[in-house]
């Protein structure tokens, strides 16, 4: 009698875990991992036929939560605890977009560049008690003393409806009119 009690047991915790993938569809969340070398470095020189971001987040604070990273829509990364990254942008307009975790429209801050090729950028994720979440354009020597703290990050996994980059994440830009239209 002992020996049926195990394989009943995990058959139920396979069940268990069956059921619980089904219900939530696979992948409900962003998962992030730390690769040995950053696919893209962020110094020294930029690559020749885009223009490269790296995305910075040094803050303290909610060192658990997962925040999302949107260049004109498309999915470029993530960052969790202090970590940074980086993606190519394709030359023109780009509005970047940062929501923590599946909550774009609540917690989504959001800012402007017009990319260059060949030309680098970096972008500080920061947290401010009055005004919540803020992002802000920075200089490479202040890059360099964030970045010092922080561990490369990148997506390894999305929910479905948010398409995952393949190999180095490419932005691509906004058409002129869009961006003249938003800030009107």
């Amino acid at each position: 009698m002992p020996h049926r009690i195990v394989p009943t047991l995990r058959s139920l915790s396979r069940l268990a875990i069956l059921a619980s993938l089904a219900l939530t569809g696979g992948c409900a969340t962003y998962a992030l991992a730390s690769p040995n070398e950053p696919p893209i470095e962020p110094f020294g020189p930029a690559a020749r036929q885009a223009a490269t971001v790296c995305v910075i987040r040094p803050s303290h604070w909610s060192l658990t939560t997962t925040f999302i990273v949107h260049d004109d829509g498309a999915l470029v990364g993530g960052l969790k605890g202090e970590s940074y990254f980086c993606y190519l942008a394709q030359p023109g307009p780009h509005r970047v977009m940062i929501s923590r975790g599946d909550s774009v429209s609540d917690t989504a801050v959001s800012t402007t560049l017009h990319a260059v090729r060949g030309h680098r950028y970096w972008l500080e994720q920061r947290y401010d008690y009055t005004f919540g979440d803020q992002l802000g354009w920075i200089n490479e020597d202040h890059a360099r003393a964030l970045i010092d703290g922080c561990v490369y990050q990148e997506l390894v996994d999305a929910p479905a409806e948010d398409a995952l980059p393949h190999g180095v994440p490419v932005a691509p830009a906004l058409a002129q009119a869009t961006v003249e239209s938003d800030t009107e």
